[in-house]
């Protein structure tokens, strides 16, 4: 059994309860390839941990700071919880390719701004989340973290879409 890629994902949430998005101006590589239907779409800020990261909130901090100019500190993240993603080429559908550990980030210093591997940053009120150009996992997951719900399951990526999402035991299937 092969241990999954560790990563992150922060959202920004500014002092009015706005949503910080930008969209990603690279697509999700992995050991088979590349989920190429990523690019373009809106997402917070995060990526894999390396071996100078300590402990995974590290990675959070470091990911968030690094792509959006902003300074801040992990004492300041709000675990929301987890996604084990299993890519398309993943046979056995019990090991889990990546781990993706999901935060709220609502102190840091500065502005976010556009850097190498997102775009130009944009505030959203929660009612007004752009789900439509997100990758299609997102409208399923990212309702119950902004509802203060913690998450977890599995989500599985199909060749040109995500195929189905298993959140808290249930299914959900996409269309």
């Amino acid at each position: 059994m092969k241990n999954p890629t560790l990563a992150t994902v922060v959202f920004l949430k500014n002092k009015e309860g706005k949503i910080c998005l930008a969209r990603k101006k690279k697509a999700i590589h992995h050991e088979g390839g590349e989920i190429s239907y990523s690019l373009g779409t809106y997402n917070g800020y995060g990526g894999k941990k390396d071996e100078e990261d300590v402990s995974i909130e590290d990675t959070a901090i470091r990911e968030a700071n690094e792509e959006s100019g902003i300074k801040s500190k992990k004492e300041d993240l709000k675990y929301c919880g987890k996604i084990f993603f299993f890519w398309p080429n993943n046979k056995d559908k019990i090991s889990a390719d990546m781990e993706v550990s999901f935060y709220f980030l609502e102190n840091w210093e500065d502005e976010p701004k556009e850097g190498k591997e997102m775009g130009v940053p944009e505030f959203f009120d929660v009612e007004n989340i752009p789900y439509d150009e997100m990758m299609n996992g997102d409208k399923l997951i990212l309702p119950k973290m902004f509802a203060g719900e913690f998450i977890e399951g599995n989500l599985f990526l199909g060749e040109s879409r995500f195929e189905e999402l298993k959140i808290e035991g249930e299914i959900l299937k996409l269309k």
